[in-house]
């Protein structure tokens, strides 16, 4: 690999042209939010970005510079360089200084213009898509790192209630931010994910969902969510011990999305880290696709939450169907299982889940999600 002080009229010096000529490196995206999706070969000398019609990839983009950046190439490895553009040029969310290395899957920002860099496997017939919106993702990029190290993650709470009287038990925290391009968790973990963040990310929302409750001074029970990609990791269980060593006395159950866990190994030792550390267990969204009943004997967590999906039906159910669902809550009562009716909308779904059975419930018929300012002044 290159040395990183390597001055910028050195790169010129070295560079391969007939390694780069045969180089099946592309750039995908859009030059803005409207256009359409470009995918192009990386195979010019030098491969120059900007909005003058002369570049290699010309954008047609009030925030890209005439002469933007370009990538070069030593030997077989991709370099970026910025030209000292105006909005600068972005790496996988970070402003490039000098020069800086590329590898498959490299997200790039000229401007607001998001394009990422793949190599190539072979040709490819299918129409071109590019996920993501390149305009908004480009913002949540550049206040990525104000998310994490401010941090600028805000719980809300939503309540979780006793089915029979009503009283509530507890919260689950849910996480918003109020940056631009970052406002809702599904926006937050695209970000997260595209910089291999998202374990990074959950770590800090279950801890400032803590540092909030905190304040409340109420003996509830607050429910924090996991990710997926923290699933089959030491690190979870570690960021799990450093929580509760932060927050000593609240009482804590942690959401898992017992699907994720590709090993019930793992989810044994993570059942017995959690009752170490005195923290609760519970498997969400249960019923969404299969019902793991041989996780669920295995390793009985402290409370089965029902799919949402599960609960809407239930009123125009015929009974064959009302019964499945009786009968999985009837085993998970054997169990020493506690049933959570998640999405709970109206008095009717109520009525029907406590007559089959279930003991809590979450949705809208009993709050929204929502950060209560006369409970918290931060």
């Amino acid at each position: 690999m290159i040395d990183p002080s390597l001055q910028p009229h050195a790169l010129q010096d070295v560079f391969v042209p007939e390694q780069f000529a045969v180089s099946e490196w592309t750039l995908e995206g859009r030059p803005h939010e409207n256009a359409s999706v470009q995918r192009v070969r990386v195979v010019s000398h030098p491969f120059t970005i900007g909005r003058n019609a002369e570049n290699s990839l010309a954008l047609a983009n009030s925030t890209v510079s005439g002469f933007h950046a370009e990538l070069v190439m030593v030997a077989t490895d991709v370099f970026v360089r910025d030209l000292d553009s105006t909005n600068g040029t972005l790496l996988n969310g970070r402003p490039v200084q000098g020069v800086a290395g590329l590898v498959d899957g490299d997200i790039l920002h000229f401007g607001n213009a998001m394009y990422t860099l793949s190599k190539r496997t072979g040709e490819t017939n299918g129409p071109d898509t590019v996920a993501t919106d390149t305009a908004e993702d480009a913002l949540g990029q550049i206040q990525f790192d104000k998310l994490i190290n401010s941090p600028a993650v805000r719980p809300d709470f939503q309540p979780i209630v006793n089915l029979q009287d009503q009283t509530c038990i507890g919260y689950e925290a849910l996480s918003r931010s109020q940056l631009i391009g970052l406002e809702t968790p599904a926006k937050m973990f695209r970000i997260a994910s595209q910089r291999a963040s998202s374990a990074q990310l959950s770590e800090v929302c279950r801890y400032e969902a803590l540092r909030q409750a905190s304040l409340l001074g109420f003996d509830k029970q607050y429910y924090l969510n996991t990710h997926p990609a923290e699933m089959n990791s030491q690190q979870l269980i570690e960021s799990l011990t450093g929580l509760r060593s932060s927050f000593p006395d609240l009482p804590i159950v942690l959401e898992v999305h017992e699907a994720a866990v590709t090993s019930p190994a793992y989810l044994k030792e993570l059942k017995t880290a959690l009752t170490d550390l005195n923290i609760g267990l519970a498997y969400d969204d249960f019923g969404s696709g299969q019902a793991r009943l041989m996780e669920l004997s295995k390793v009985p967590p402290d409370v089965l939450k029902f799919d949402i999906g599960i609960v809407r039906e239930l009123p125009t159910a015929d009974a064959h169907a009302r019964g499945t669902v009786e009968a999985l809550i009837k085993i998970a009562h054997d169990l020493g299982v506690v049933c959570l009716a998640e999405g709970i909308e109206t008095v009717e779904q109520a009525s029907i889940c406590l007559e089959i059975g279930f003991e809590l419930a979450q949705g809208y018929l009993f709050g929204r999600a929502e950060r209560v300012k006369h409970w918290i002044s931060t």
